[in-house]
């Protein structure tokens, strides 16, 4: 991860709302809300071996980070979810779950920004 380079890009985003700021804002609000209780989901299901939910879990927030750019993240998120659909390489799994939690916190603190230079 490169220091000082954002982790998000909010082009997509943009394009996919016309520009809208109010609709923008409620996209960004959704993802700041629902994020973190799916990362805890994703953490309960590492610790219970449900390999099945956290697969679905992380499937379900690939879409999410990628309408905000962060495709470095996303690739972290579509590799637990790789792991987990294969049942491979599980002992890496708290090590990424890790660094998806410390690259989210970057990730809610420019959506912040974002949504206060949105003015919403």
């Amino acid at each position: 991860m490169e220091t000082g380079k954002p982790l998000t890009d909010l082009s997509y985003l943009r394009n996919l709302t016309g520009g809208a700021s109010d609709k923008m804002s409620k996209y960004i609000r959704m993802f700041l809300s629902g994020t973190p209780v799916s990362l805890q989901q994703m953490e309960m299901y590492h610790l219970n071996k449900d390999w099945s939910g956290l697969r679905q879990s992380a499937h379900a927030l690939k879409p999410q980070l990628g309408y905000f750019g962060a495709k470095g993240t996303e690739s972290i998120v579509k590799e637990i979810e790789r792991m987990a659909d294969e049942q491979s390489d599980l002992e890496k799994i708290p090590q990424y779950l890790e660094n998806f939690r410390k690259q989210y916190e970057i990730i809610e603190a420019e959506l912040e920004i974002s949504l206060k230079e949105l003015g919403n």
